[in-house]
């Protein structure tokens, strides 16, 4: 299932969408196209033209779109990206052009890498042996499953690591005994790995299509160039530190009613029964280090990121390889996402060559141009972090933020990138309400309600903010950004 981020579900089936006609998504969609010839039809703003002021309006009815889901994510994504020609928005071509991003082609190439990943064996065996080297105590079992899903979360999609994990922790707790909807392990250990992959996220730019999108928007608005190992020096430390944070807010905010986990010599006979590894888990291996290695080397010989990537990709469909065959793996792309944030990006790059980022930059943002660093990234990656509870779209959120951001930026006399990288970071924090891809890999399952993951949620949001924030300004003054 794909939902309005642009991410794709996968795990137990939530209730199918009635396919028949809807009143309902009829008068939705009547009242976004209402909405927009308002908004056109106001007086031009001072400091807008006309074009603006329906780039303005456009992005405003994008969002509610994906949002409300009134047409096929995929289709009103092309859509938007085309009316911008016949409502005098800006040069059909252009904006189509502006959609056709190294960063489509890079999310493609990362869908693929982990459909190889699981395809070969590899990620069941990881995950597996991950799963096997914690003992009974409740605790660590716990953190077996978060430490993992965050680690791997930082250069796989964190959706597929998230229903690896998910899957063999679900066979636990069933021979635990532990119920859905009664057992706090259960609950803790269900929100857990979400929590996990969406910290996960952030470790690396190969960690989430939100990511590579931002910084696309960056260099194509503010032509700041953020490589892949620059990011990794941000992200994964926050990672390595806000996971065992997460993992002992939940144990705190859930306490757990068993003592003792069992089931785990289940888990280590499946792990032998799987024998030595195999030819295909062999290439996988091969091919993925070189990747991570070309990856992390980027500045040294500049190589483009999501060329590798798709090097990759391509390498597993080659002969003597054989880990994909393009049938089945492109039925495994996302291809929602992919149009989405194309989409987001053409909308993101008008609203910037049109004046209408400096126009939001002036008037909502401008009076934060005197504050200081820390406090401007603080009250950013809030709002990064809380904007999700009402626009759980990040890909929108991202197009409109950014470009902003980087006019605010250049205001202040700071890099770009460090008002552009807290907004980036946040669009990850997706688990204050189970509304996200991420977390609805695990809460169909039952075992926590809608308002469980708020308490242990915010509270690990603020940490994340915090943390950041420091993090951002450190890194500033250190001249890493």
């Amino acid at each position: 299932m794909t939902r309005a981020d642009g991410s794709v579900t996968v795990g137990p089936a939530l209730p199918a969408a009635d396919a028949g006609f809807s009143p309902k998504k009829l008068l939705q969609l009547l009242g976004i196209s209402a909405l927009y010839l308002v908004l056109v039809t106001l007086p031009t703003p001072a400091g807008l033209t006309p074009a603006a002021q329906k780039a303005l309006a456009l992005m405003v009815a994008a969002v509610l779109t994906w949002v409300l889901e009134v047409i096929p994510i995929g289709i009103a994504s092309v859509l938007f990206v085309f009316l911008q020609g016949p409502l005098g928005i800006y040069p059909l071509g252009e904006a189509v052009t502006n959609f056709s991003t190294p960063t489509i082609f890079f999310i493609m190439a990362m869908f693929l890498i982990a459909t190889a990943f699981e395809e070969s064996g590899l990620g069941r065996r990881l995950s597996l042996w991950l799963a096997s080297l914690a003992g009974s105590n409740p605790r660590y079992v716990l953190l077996s499953f978060m430490l993992p899903t965050a680690i791997l979360s930082m250069v796989l999609a964190d959706i597929p690591t998230a229903v690896m994990f998910a899957s063999i922790a679900l066979g636990l707790l069933e021979r635990t005994g532990c119920l859905p909807g009664k057992s706090n392990f259960g609950r803790a250990v269900m929100m857990g790995i979400p929590i996990a992959a969406s910290i996960g996220g952030i470790g690396t730019p190969a960690g989430s299509g939100i990511n590579v999108m931002a910084l696309g928007l960056l260099k194509d608005t503010a032509h700041v160039n953020v490589n892949f190992l620059q990011w990794s020096a941000l992200g994964i430390p926050l990672v390595l530190i806000l996971t065992p944070i997460a993992w002992l807010i939940l144990t705190w905010v859930v306490p757990f009613e068993i003592k003792e986990v069992s089931g785990l010599d289940k888990v280590r006979a499946d792990l032998r029964r799987l024998g030595p590894l195999s030819a295909g888990e062999k290439r996988f291996v091969g091919i993925f280090a070189m990747t991570i290695v070309l990856w992390f080397t980027e500045p040294f010989h500049r190589i483009p990121a999501p060329f590798v990537a798709v090097a990759t990709a391509a390498l597993f469909f080659a002969p003597g390889v054989n880990l994909l065959n393009w049938k089945e793996a492109s039925g495994r792309i996302g291809w929602d996402v992919i149009l989405l944030v194309g989409a987001a990006n053409s909308l993101a790059l008008s609203l910037w060559k049109l004046g209408a980022a400096k126009w939001l930059a002036t008037g909502i943002l401008g009076g934060l141009g005197h504050t200081t660093l820390l406090t401007l990234v603080l009250i950013i990656a809030a709002f990064g972090v809380f904007s999700h509870l009402l626009i759980p779209v990040a890909t929108g959120l991202l197009a409109v933020m950014i470009p902003a951001l980087a006019v605010l930026a250049a205001g202040m006399g700071v890099n770009p990138a460090a008002l552009v990288i807290p907004i980036a970071f946040t669009a990850s924090c997706v688990f204050l309400l189970p509304l996200d891809p991420i977390p609805l890999v695990t809460y169909p399952y039952g075992y926590y309600k809608m308002l469980d993951m708020f308490k242990p949620g915010v509270l690990i949001a603020l940490v994340w903010i915090v943390l950041l924030a420091f993090l951002i300004v450190g890194a500033t003054g250190a001249g890493l950004i």
